[in-house]
């Protein structure tokens, strides 16, 4: 039943929340000694660094946000899935976002040890993750649930190389003990677009139907690498 999945995942939380407090360490020692001066939380806010992040997170988390929340109502009701089937299909994206987040990782690794910029590899797996995004658009119209699970899949891998990247800007781009405070920020304004994006996912899907949710979800993050060439670039991201 639903109680012992809510009580078994929470379970897991808890378990994992104990791991962490005797495995992490903070290296405060290094912070203590070097004594920085810290920037308040809006001087850091406002730079182009931030506030471009802020934005471009701002449109393209609600996009994997879509995928974990709608995807199960969407193999239901417009694909006729049992419950049955939904959980044995619908984890299947979600594996491709795994891979898509290692390799997001490690190719941007890759690609600086063959002596490309920190920026250039950034951008250049982010744009590629970008790149295969507008085949969300194709999911509604796919004639068969296997072909709108590839689509859907190829959106989580897009999303993964992208966010893998993304996330990892602010420790690029600001000093040691402003890290915590940009990525902070820049997550806050991807809560926001997923919040205000829920909430309009369920009236477009109400009175439209699912097609133009995914027609929106497809341009997001090309939109949105748009945006970083545009307004951070190679200036602020070498």
């Amino acid at each position: 039943g639903w109680r012992d999945a809510f009580v078994v995942t929470g379970a897991a939380g808890v378990l994992w929340l104990i791991a962490w407090w005797f495995l992490y360490y903070t290296p405060s020692e290094v912070y203590a000694s070097q004594a920085p001066t810290r920037r308040p939380m809006r001087e850091i806010f406002q730079t182009r660094s931030c506030w471009t992040l802020c934005l471009a997170r701002f449109l393209t988390d609600p996009v994997i946000y879509f995928v974990i929340f709608w995807l199960p109502e969407y193999l239901g009701k417009e694909r006729g899935f049992s419950l049955q089937m939904i959980g044995q299909w619908a984890w299947v994206p979600f594996l491709f976002g795994d891979v898509g987040y290692l390799t997001g990782g490690w190719l941007s690794g890759k690609l600086m040890d063959r002596g490309w910029s920190l920026g250039r590899a950034r951008r250049g797996v982010m744009y590629a993750g970008a790149a295969v995004m507008p085949a969300a658009i194709f999911a509604p119209l796919a004639p068969s649930y296997e072909l709108a699970l590839g689509a859907i899949c190829v959106m989580a891998l897009g999303h993964a190389m992208w966010v893998s990247n993304v996330q990892s800007i602010p420790a690029d781009t600001f000093a040691p003990h402003e890290v915590a405070t940009a990525s902070g920020l820049t997550g806050m304004g991807g809560a926001f677009g997923g919040m205000l994006a829920n909430l309009g996912t369920g009236w477009v899907v109400q009175n439209y139907g699912y097609s133009p949710v995914f027609f929106v979800a497809g341009l997001m993050h090309p939109l949105a690498a748009w945006t970083l060439s545009r307004w951070l670039g190679r200036r602020h991201l070498a």
